[in-house]
């Protein structure tokens, strides 16, 4: 006859990883496994992505069409980029680099939308050295 080891039941109110619990199915019969273990079976590793996409704020530069303006207001097409096993979501944030300047996503739930910078200062649109950025999130494709 097998050995049967009971164990000392008590209530628990932080149970840990590693606790044990009591599971079952009509072909395996009872068996005892962790808490921790149960836990990596609905853990989604990798669960979300993230891509920037840049572009040089110089790109604009044609939209302005007042050449005595030391501000301007201008946008930039983005499109996030495929991702493989991954679904785009939403564009998470928009980034002047370089300079200052106020700037948002519209349409921030499609893969195709625009940044827009809101009365930027001219000089740095029109720099070399100055980009803007936004941020895409993807979930994977399993959770999406």
């Amino acid at each position: 006859m097998a050995d049967i080891k009971f164990m000392n039941l008590s209530e628990n109110g932080n149970p840990a990883t590693t606790d044990s619990v009591l599971i079952g199915n009509s072909q395996d019969g009872l068996k005892r496994t962790t808490l921790g273990t149960i836990g990596d079976m609905f853990a989604v590793h990798g669960a979300l992505h993230f891509e920037q996409v840049g572009i040089n704020a110089n790109t604009a530069t044609s939209q302005i069409k007042n050449p005595a303006a030391d501000k301007y207001t201008v946008n930039y097409p983005i499109q996030a980029p495929e991702v493989p096993g991954y679904t785009f979501k939403i564009w998470v944030n928009s980034a002047t680099n370089g300079f200052i300047g106020p700037s948002y996503v519209a349409s921030p739930l499609s893969a195709s939308a625009s940044i827009w910078l809101y009365q930027a200062d001219v000089a740095s649109i029109r720099s070399n050295g100055t980009s803007v950025t936004a941020v895409a999130l993807y979930v994977k494709n399993e959770l999406a």
